[in-house]
């Protein structure tokens, strides 16, 4: 992101607001991978079983995916490992 732009969009929201707008971030599948830490078969995986939520862009059944950021750290947060499981 413009570092530009980021810093207006600071100025414009405040501090709470960006928080909002980082998380209604839309990420391409390598974006996704890269906050996930995991390859694009488990992505694909996830994806296809419907674990996570992806939004095609088009209609052709090959269009590219994109998730948004808020919705991978939602499912990231669900799945967390309980810390009292010694």
């Amino acid at each position: 992101m413009d570092q530009g732009f980021a810093r207006r969009d600071a100025e414009r929201v405040g501090e709470e607001g960006m928080t909002q707008l980082a998380e209604e971030e839309i990420l391409t599948s390598r974006q996704a991978r890269r906050l996930l830490k995991i390859g694009r078969t488990k992505l694909w995986e996830l994806t296809k079983e419907r674990i996570i939520p992806a939004y095609r862009i088009g209609k052709a059944r090959n269009s590219a995916l994109r998730y948004k950021k808020a919705d991978l750290l939602r499912w990231l947060e669900s799945n967390r490992a309980v810390d009292n499981e010694r």
